[in-house]
């Protein structure tokens, strides 16, 4: 396996635990930008560039920023931040979140085609990140998806600066 696919994935996976671990939420958006191009990383890797330039482009230098400028409009204080969760209830959610991930590789791992030879050929490989391949899937499969996920984005952003402007007049 290629030592950049494996310390760029250990490097995302790392910076995503810290991100979720940390009170801060500015530190927890700096260890997100790490994860982010850790995965761009591993995209490149994957022989994958346009998904790694897209992916740089529209969640490192659009999502990442507009989550920094909320964070910063919303402005909150060390009390505001709420008390941490008992030790029992941040293990019980470690549990549950490592279960989910475990219903979620199971049936990818018991799906024998996936594993045997010539299944995924160097012609499938070429063409699996350029801009057709990834254009034909995301508008022609996955439109409908496509497009609530872009209404979802800006309903949160909306919701975002109503609870900003209610504690700035409040």
């Amino acid at each position: 396996m290629n030592p950049v696919f494996l310390l760029g994935s250990t490097v995302a996976l790392v910076a995503s635990v810290m991100m979720v671990t940390r009170r801060n939420p500015v530190y927890a958006s700096v260890w997100l930008l790490g994860a982010f191009l850790c995965m761009a990383v591993v995209f490149l890797t994957l022989h994958a560039s346009f998904l790694a330039f897209i992916h740089i482009l529209v969640y490192t230098g659009a999502i990442l920023v507009l989550f920094v400028f909320v964070i910063m409009l919303l402005n909150l204080k060390d009390d505001e931040f709420g008390e941490e969760h008992p030790r029992g209830v941040r293990l019980s959610v470690a549990g549950m979140c490592t279960a989910l991930f475990g219903v979620l590789v199971f049936p990818i791992l018991r799906e024998p085609s996936l594993w045997e030879p010539g299944v995924v050929t160097a012609e499938k490989l070429a063409d699996l990140g350029s801009v057709e391949s990834v254009g034909n899937v995301m508008f022609l499969k996955f439109g409908l998806q496509f497009e609530l996920v872009s209404v979802l984005i800006m309903v949160a952003m909306f919701g975002a600066m109503v609870l900003a402007k209610k504690r700035v007049q409040g």
